[in-house]
């Protein structure tokens, strides 16, 4: 086992972490299926409003590759079918009638040594985008085999579900996933976990896996960082990349034949009343870990984690992929008098800046930008939170001048949004960085 020490990141002191208790959710008046967390898929609907509709039966697939679907969580019927701009679909809506009638779905065949009918039974049963391709960040698409499978134990992102604990009295779901993993990869499978972390029996003793600790600040918990310190890749050269928990959905459905209709969400923020993971229907209204009704007030409401998550309408539905809900304060109208121009007691700040105020252990930390957009500025603040040995000061200005060239020598294939994240929050002049660099990998992939 080796363990990796990383030195450059910034842990974010919020308070409201949830605490490590795991309850059932109540079951959902319906389920919602978005299409919005998948970049650059293109669906085609498979359903219409009315129909009856079983657990696991395809709703939509990926007309870029028809293979891949997404699968009903629930029995009931299709309440709406909602579209937006260019009549592009953005969300199926689904009644749950608390009953499920199963679809059968077959597992992979066990070490058959088949690739292509692993691949195509995953995407089958609707579960293909848990994973994500390294380069680009994205669904993986085409035949390319990946040299190796990351899998991520730990989430260092401020307030993050612990994958480990999320998983915890299911070692079963994960060797079957593990094994089934094996099937995709002609290299190692390997599985990052927190140095001296707790509740990490079952995934430590896991058969086929190559085991790698991690310790130090955020973002020592990305796949991007486990990549660079691991098994950096080569020029040409793709890996996947999946929670520990996507690993036990997997494992799920490949000893049982059914849809794996269940996930494990933390519900954390120093807004959310009842702080403590839930075991949730997938795609389940927010207001299934909520107390059974919408937050209210001036709150924001994201699926994910501060950094790196995507706000959503207190009344929307969990994501496919999502493993932790938090909640803010929004702090509309909310000023501070002369803005940075008096001390900042009692305020949090990143190590790089001055607090007047004695450190508080946990910060309340609302949603304003404090300051408006700026032209970027050169003062290391950046490179000073990132671990990876790319300077991205010098890729975010490749990107804006086109120079597609440029960015890739300057490591534009080893990053996505989440690995910029930490950039975002320490920047003083505001600038998106994750926005940034998605732009620049569209633009590798169109030129690719």
């Amino acid at each position: 086992m080796t363990t990796h020490k990383i030195k450059k990141g910034f842990d974010l002191p919020l308070a409201g972490r949830a605490e490590q208790v795991l309850a059932d959710a109540p079951e959902p008046t319906d389920v919602g299926l978005e299409t919005g967390e998948f970049v650059g898929m293109k669906p085609k609907v498979l359903v219409k409003e009315g129909d009856q509709v079983k657990t696991g039966q395809p709703i939509f697939l990926n007309k870029l590759d028809r293979d891949i679907v997404w699968c009903s969580p629930v029995t009931g019927k299709v309440k709406s079918v909602e579209f937006g701009a260019h009549r592009y679909l953005c969300r199926v809506v689904i009644e749950n009638s608390t009953k499920d009638d199963f679809v059968d779905l077959a597992p992979a065949g066990g070490g058959s040594g088949d690739r292509a009918g692993v691949v195509k039974a995953i995407k089958g049963a609707g579960l293909w985008p848990l994973f994500k391709q390294r380069p680009v960040g994205k669904m993986p698409m085409g035949d390319a085999v990946p040299v190796a499978i990351f899998v991520n134990g730990m989430d260092s992102a401020p307030l993050a579900a612990d994958p480990a604990f999320a998983t915890q009295g299911r070692k079963g779901d994960l060797q079957a996933g593990i094994d089934l993993l094996k099937q995709l990869t002609s290299g190692n499978v390997y599985l990052s976990l927190r140095a001296a972390g707790d509740h990490q029996s079952d995934a430590r003793s896991l058969n086929g896996v190559t085991v790698h600790d991690f310790a130090g600040p955020h973002p020592a918990g990305l796949v991007g960082t486990h990549i660079a310190a691991i098994q950096p890749l080569k020029t040409g050269e793709i890996a996947y990349a999946l929670s520990l928990v996507d690993v036990a959905r997997l494992g799920e459905w490949q000893r049982t034949g059914k849809y794996p209709t269940h996930t494990v969400v933390a519900v954390s923020g120093s807004e959310a009343k009842d702080r403590k993971y839930f075991r949730v229907r997938q795609d389940a209204q927010i207001a299934a870990l909520t107390g059974g009704s919408a937050p209210t007030g001036d709150v924001r409401v994201i699926n994910g984690d501060v950094l790196n998550g995507f706000a959503v309408e207190p009344t929307a539905y969990l994501g496919f992929c999502n493993k932790t809900l938090t909640i803010i304060p929004e702090g509309t109208d909310q000023r501070d008098l002369f803005g940075w121009a008096v001390p900042q007691f009692g305020k949090m700040t990143n190590h790089l800046s001055v607090n007047f105020g004695l450190k508080k252990k946990e910060y309340v930390a609302d949603a304003r930008l404090n300051g408006g957009h700026r032209a970027i500025v050169n003062i290391g603040t950046w490179e000073k939170v990132m671990p990876l040995d790319i300077l991205p000061t010098f890729l975010v200005r490749a990107i804006q001048a086109n120079d597609i060239e440029e960015a890739i020598k300057l490591g534009l294939l080893e990053v996505t949004e989440e690995d910029v994240a930490l950039c975002t929050f320490v920047d003083p002049c505001k600038n998106d960085v994750g926005e940034i660099i998605r732009q620049g990998l569209d633009m590798y992939e169109k030129e690719a």
